[in-house]
């Protein structure tokens, strides 16, 4: 009877090691590259870990050969000691013994896998999942030395799949594909300790990643242009009631900017001509930003110059608005209001509700963001270019255009630009049955 003991403890050793090795593969895949690569920085045996996994050949190699030849012993080993055992004892049971031994082997197998399954695959795959950090550093040593002692074996499999892989159409130098934008929204919005605030921001880094320079840029029409001709001291006076606190100054025209100047210039020139000095004299190099830039890519090329001014130009080469480090940061983390700017929404917190007055410079994004009303896309940036894309003429006071149930009246004009638009819900049908019973 002891050695029966001996041999089921034999048995359970071998689904033990099978489920170390079940539960290595799983942690392992389970790592993202940055887990990796700070594990690498604690020591010995995460140095081990990422030198394991810089290989996934092998490692996944050295596991299966681990996995298999656990499973091979504890089924092999507890048929042919167990059965035997277990049919006398069935005999014993007035079992024929015809009918005992088949059934001894059929009963040793059913529990070996079912200890297999349940002890060597499903509890050390959760255990793992659920500390795959810990998990790896313990078994990135043992696998590394496995792979070492098995290293012929492990390189007749890895040349067998990859010539398998290749007839089948695959590349086996290929690495698995790399995590999607779409993926990565779902992981932050699942992911239980963020909080409300740390979505949002992240969410906005998303919507940034999407958007260039053009969506954000305030346009040329709405950018006050110093002349390079004009002195410091009348150039002073007229930006004294302005808010902006950085001008474009043109040489020629619009589309010869030969630099800006900060109000600080204009107030204390350092010139040497002092305040008879000209906006030309004081202009500082300006950085030039095409339109179609990412607002991330402009961003990050803004900080690293230390510039906290663009001008942005069009396909034509000619200025078609400006852009601030301001504008961008905006981008990412929201509006930011001083002193001086003016909201461009109403006060209404829910977008469902109405009516809304917006600036008519509105971008798309940010108009379905206050409105909860998503326009189409069309050759437009804002929602007055929707509304002229709409009415297909020059807008008059009251024009109005409708999407999705909501109406887009025009309530303020700057010369031909729709400067201020009221959003509110369409009148809804009149009911012929209800219009002729309430005239009766």
């Amino acid at each position: 009877m002891s050695d029966v003991w001996l041999n089921i403890v034999m048995v359970f050793a071998f689904v033990l090691i099978g489920g170390a090795f079940s539960g290595a593969e799983i942690a392992l895949v389970s790592l993202r590259e940055s887990q990796v690569r700070a594990l690498a920085e604690t020591g010995r045996r995460g140095q081990a870990l990422n030198k394991l996994l810089g290989d996934p050949n092998q490692f996944l190699a050295a596991v299966q050969v681990g996995v298999t030849l656990a499973g091979f012993f504890s089924a092999a080993f507890g048929a042919s000691t167990l059965s035997g055992p277990l049919g006398e004892f069935l005999i014993a049971r007035g079992v024929g013994p015809g009918l005992a031994e088949p059934l001894a082997f059929v009963l040793v197998t059913i529990m070996i896998s079912y200890l297999s399954l349940v002890v060597g695959e499903l509890t050390p795959k959760r255990l793992a999942l659920q500390r795959a950090e810990g998990f790896s550093l313990v078994v990135a040593a043992p696998l590394n030395a496995i792979a070492k002692l098995f290293r012929p074996i492990i390189w007749f499999l890895s040349s067998s799949t990859n010539v398998l892989v290749r007839l089948l159409g695959g590349d086996p130098e290929a690495s698995g594909e790399s995590i999607s934008q779409e993926e990565l929204r779902d992981l932050v919005a699942a992911h239980e300790s963020l909080s409300s605030d740390e979505r949002r921001l992240i969410d906005e880094v998303f919507r940034a990643g999407d958007r260039e320079v053009r969506e954000v840029m305030t346009p040329r029409t709405e950018v006050h242009f110093l002349d390079a001709s004009m002195t410091a001291s009348r150039a002073a006076r007229q930006v004294a009631d302005s808010s902006w606190s950085r001008y474009p100054v043109a040489g020629r025209s619009e589309d010869d900017v030969v630099g800006f100047v900060h109000v600080r210039d204009l107030l204390l020139p350092t010139h040497a001509a002092g305040r008879a000095a000209t906006v030309g004299d004081l202009a500082r190099e300006v950085k030039r930003l095409p339109g179609t830039v990412g607002v991330l890519t402009a961003l990050s090329g803004m900080r690293r110059e230390n510039q906290h001014f663009a001008i942005v130009v069009d396909e034509y080469g000619g200025t078609d608005g400006i852009v601030t480090l301001e504008d961008l940061i905006e981008e990412v983390i929201g509006d930011i209001y001083d002193e001086y700017d003016d909201d461009v929404t109403t006060d209404n917190d829910d977008p469902a509700e109405g009516p809304h007055e917006v600036d008519g410079l509105l971008n798309l994004d940010d108009f379905a963001e206050a409105t909860g009303v998503q326009l189409p896309e069309g050759p437009y940036e804002t929602v007055a270019g929707f509304v002229l894309a709409q009415l297909g003429r020059l807008p008059v006071l009251g024009d109005v255009a409708t999407v999705e149930g909501r109406t887009l009246t025009v309530l303020e004009l700057d010369g031909r630009r729709i400067a201020r638009i009221s959003v509110g819900a369409a009148p809804q049908p009149v009911d012929e049955t209800t219009a002729e019973a309430s005239a009766g």
